[in-house]
């Protein structure tokens, strides 16, 4: 008999496999990707309500802070320094107060710089 331990893991397997399937289907080929190298959840636990991200790659650093549980405020530090534009990837089609898979898109207008994206994550 299967007890609600196992409905709870089978159900956290699909609903992984199917934001795996998501963030592949809406990859975009011709931009760099920062990779995911530090997130507050996995590398420091219980260290406080801020969720802390830190995204690497191509030269470029974005730490991103996430203050809240459903109404989400998001901070975002992108180094080096300078005029950028920065877009979020998503969207809200279970509701506003469900997880979200996100990624950030960062332009920089009038420069030679190369726009790039972070890795797909649940916010």
């Amino acid at each position: 008999m299967i007890g609600p331990p196992e409905r709870a893991v089978h159900e956290q397997i699909a609903l992984l496999r199917s934001v795996g399937y998501a963030a592949f289907g809406r990859h975009e080929r011709d931009l760099e990707v920062l990779d995911l190298v530090f997130d507050s959840i996995v590398d420091a636990p219980g260290t406080g309500d801020i969720r802390r991200l830190r995204f690497s790659g191509h030269g470029i650093t974005l730490d991103v802070s996430v203050h809240g549980q459903t109404d989400l405020t998001v901070e975002l530090r992108v180094s080096p320094s300078g005029p950028v534009v920065v877009e979020s990837r998503g969207d809200n089609t279970d509701g506003p107060d469900a997880a979200r898979l996100v990624s950030f898109l960062l332009r920089w207008p009038g420069s030679a710089q190369r726009p790039v994206r972070t890795a797909w994550i649940m916010l």
